[in-house]
């Protein structure tokens, strides 16, 4: 038998999908737009600047992200922004000493970690009070 982990955030996709499919024709297809793009501004052999754009993100994966960006020594500056309530998008812009790419892509990394943390500490919480400890 082939058991297929579901990390939790793509559970939580696939519940929202879900709940999507049911409403009475209320459903936006978004499968065939980018989900992520990236607009390098400059690069040097020293410092890089970009403008990453994530599509259907708010301030819930942009607080954190910037915060976490602002924890790597070489991120010179790190910023995120919602153009508008109605666009369904976050810009975060990035300089950094090593490539932006690189380092939103760590700094992604590490949010996925912090999340994973965090919820094992949740389950193992919500677990000892199921036992009355």
């Amino acid at each position: 038998m082939v058991v297929h982990a579901t990390h939790p955030r793509d559970r939580h996709v696939q519940y929202q999908q879900h709940l999507q499919r049911q409403l009475e024709g209320d459903v936006v297809d978004t499968s065939g737009e980018d989900k992520v793009t990236v607009a390098l501004q400059q690069v040097t052999a020293t410092s890089s600047v970009a403008t990453v754009t994530f599509a259907h993100e708010d301030h819930t994966l942009g607080n954190i992200l910037r915060h976490v960006l602002m924890q790597n020594p070489d991120v010179t500056s790190a910023g995120y922004a919602i153009p508008h309530p109605l666009e369904p998008r976050m810009v975060v812009h990035v300089q950094s000493a090593e490539h932006v790419v690189d380092v939103v892509q760590g700094a992604l990394e590490e949010v996925a970690m912090l999340c994973d943390k965090t919820l094992a500490n949740f389950d193992a919480a919500t677990e000892a009070a199921a036992q009355g400890h």
